[in-house]
């Protein structure tokens, strides 16, 4: 086949895979004009995960949905929730009781408002994951609070707008 020929074929076909309808992510913004997601509150003894938390909560939106994302000021329907539990576990240890690996747990509850009216559009939803690591990992626990808070945010969102579709 000539380059030419090849070049035609895979412009038609990018072409047509176009028209099938086929889409990426979860579309909901024919029926959500905009979404804007509040730092969620925190009811553990564990400082600093709101924001990451929002930071991943906004990002997984972003990447997962098609709705656009405004200020929650401003935003048409509000993703607002609580962090519930952040905990360490106890771990595997050597024969000479040393903590060679551990985890944590992170759970999340979120759900979606009418800024409007704080009307909730749907029952809350609830995420929680166990992250294992080794101690002799540099920044294991960051990694796995990272990896936590990824899952987490990813759940909620999957969780909230999936049915929507």
């Amino acid at each position: 086949m000539k380059h030419g020929s090849l070049l035609g074929l895979v412009l038609a076909s990018a072409g047509l895979a176009g028209g099938c309808g086929y889409s990426t992510g979860i579309r909901v913004a024919d029926r959500i004009g905009s979404v804007g997601v509040a730092y969620f509150g925190n009811k553990t003894l564990e400082p600093d995960v709101e924001r990451p938390l929002q930071d991943a909560l906004t990002a997984k939106l972003r990447s997962l949905t098609d709705v656009p994302i405004a200020a929650p000021e401003s935003a048409e329907v509000i993703l607002r929730g609580v962090i519930l539990d952040y905990r360490r576990r106890g771990g595997v240890r050597s024969a000479e009781n040393k903590l060679l690996e551990t985890g944590l747990y992170l759970e999340a509850e979120g759900g979606l408002y009418d800024r409007r009216t704080d009307r909730a559009l749907g029952p809350q939803k609830r995420s929680r994951i166990w992250i294992g690591y080794v101690l002799d990992e540099p920044q294991g626990e960051t990694n796995a609070r990272d990896r936590a808070i990824q899952y987490v945010a990813e759940d909620l969102i999957l969780q909230l707008f999936a049915p929507l579709e």
